[in-house]
């Protein structure tokens, strides 16, 4: 429920802390799946949504935040198993790239991109309860993206 509620919130902090708490959800169910990549990918997505929450009131703080993206990389390379870890990698690589978007509207348009390689890598490993939870996040980002269009909320 987490994972399909948090594109609803307006603001950028509590939309990113929304995203820490689905990462924790997600992390859970991938693990208990035995799906490690995408446990270790929304582990690290956790911990990325945690460090771009300052990144609007301190600009500096893009260094710091920028040393995560490095570490992607090594992320797959450490958990890799084939195809279901390609989307994930690319799922990760969307979410680092759009919670770095002050702009909410640019973050919910990467965090789209972020969306449909999930349910990429979903259908990969024959999570149904992921999928369904994506297709509510896909409706619900969707909305909120339109919603951000129509009233011009940067």
């Amino acid at each position: 429920m987490a994972n399909s509620l948090w594109p609803l919130i307006k603001y950028r902090k509590f939309l990113l802390i929304g995203q820490v708490v689905a990462c924790a959800f997600m992390f859970l169910h991938f693990w208990l799946l035995g799906a490690y990549t995408g446990a270790a990918v929304m582990a690290f997505a956790g911990v990325q949504a945690t460090l771009a929450i300052p990144l609007e009131a301190h600009p500096r703080f893009k260094s710091v935040y920028f040393v995560s993206i490095v570490l992607i990389p090594l992320v797959s390379w450490f958990t890799w198993h084939g195809l279901p870890s390609f989307f994930s990698t690319l799922a990760l690589i969307f979410f680092c790239i759009g919670n770095l978007q002050v702009s909410t509207k640019r973050l919910r348009l990467l965090l789209l991109c972020c969306l449909f390689c999930w349910i990429g890598h979903n259908l990969l490993i024959a999570s149904y309860p992921a999928l369904i939870s994506n297709f509510l996040a896909l409706c619900t980002s969707i909305y909120a993206l339109i919603r951000v269009e129509n009233n011009d909320e940067e």
